[in-house]
C-alpha cells in the first residue's frame, strides 16, 4: 500500500517496545508533514545518538569516558545504588536528593526472556564493590518477581564473600511502591519515601 520507503520506516518502529504498527504509522506519518527542515533536524538529532557510550563506571548513558554523576567530585562515594536500566537512574535523580553513585545492571534476570546473570553488569558490581569506600548497597531494582530475584541473586553472591558482607550493609528501597511497580515510572514523592525508609537486607 505505501512506498518501500515508507513500510520500512512503519517496520522499524514497530520494533520499538510498545509500539504496533498502527502507532509506528502515525510517527512516519507525522515525520513525512514536516518540512525538510524540522525532517533533517531530526535526522541530525538521531545521527547524534551514535556519539553516546556507557559510563565505564556505572553504564550510564554518557557522551564521555565518564557520565556527570561518575564525575562529579562531590558525590557521597561511600553509597552505591544498584538500578535495572538508565531511566531509573534518571527517575531517582529527578528527586534532588540522592546523592551517592550508582550501578546500572542493564536489565533483570529473566528466564523467559533469555536474560542471565551472566547479560548483565553484575561482575563489574562486584569489582567496585572491592573498592573500601563503598559502605552501603542499595537495592533500587522494580518490585516485581524479576526484581526480587535479581536482587536476592546478588545478595547471594555477596554474602558468600566475608570480606565484602563485613565492609558493605545491604538495603533497598522500601515498599512505598506497589508490588509490580517499575521504578522509571514511581511519582518522586513515593521514590523519595522509598529511599529515605530503605531497609537492611
Amino acid at each position: 500500500m505505501y512506498p518501500k520507503e515508507i513500510q520500512d520506516l512503519v517496520d522499524a518502529f514497530s520494533q520499538f517496545p510498545s509500539i504496533g504498527p498502527k502507532t509506528a504509522q502515525r510517527f512516519v506519518f507525522y515525520l513525512l508533514r514536516r518540512n525538510s527542515n524540522g525532517l533533517e533536524q531530526f535526522v541530525t538529532q538521531l545521527r547524534n545518538l551514535k556519539h553516546i557510550v556507557p559510563c565505564s563506571v556505572c553504564g550510564n548513558f554518557s557522551t564521555q569516558k565518564l557520565c556527570p554523576v561518575c564525575s562529579d567530585a562531590k558525590r557521597d562515594k561511600s553509597l552505591v545504588t544498584v538500578v535495572s536500566e538508565p531511566q531509573d537512574l534518571m527517575a531517582i535523580e529527578g528527586i534532588g536528593e540522592y546523592k551517592g553513585m550508582y550501578h546500572i545492571l542493564g536489565g533483570l534476570i529473566d528466564t523467559t526472556k533469555n536474560i542471565s546473570p551472566q547479560s548483565l553488569r553484575i561482575k563489574q558490581l562486584l569489582k567496585r564493590l572491592e573498592d573500601p569506600q563503598v559502605k552501603e548497597l542499595i537495592f533500587a531494582l522494580d518490585a516485581t518477581m524479576e526484581g526480587e530475584s535479581t536482587t536476592l541473586y546478588i545478595i547471594n553472591i555477596i554474602k558468600k564473600v566475608p570480606k565484602l558482607s563485613k565492609q558493605i550493609k545491604l538495603t533497598k528501597i522500601a515498599r512505598g511502591l506497589p508490588l509490580g511497580a517499575e521504578i522509571e515510572y514511581a511519582d518522586e514523592v513515593t521514590l523519595s519515601d522509598a529511599l529515605k525508609s530503605r531497609k537492611i537486607i
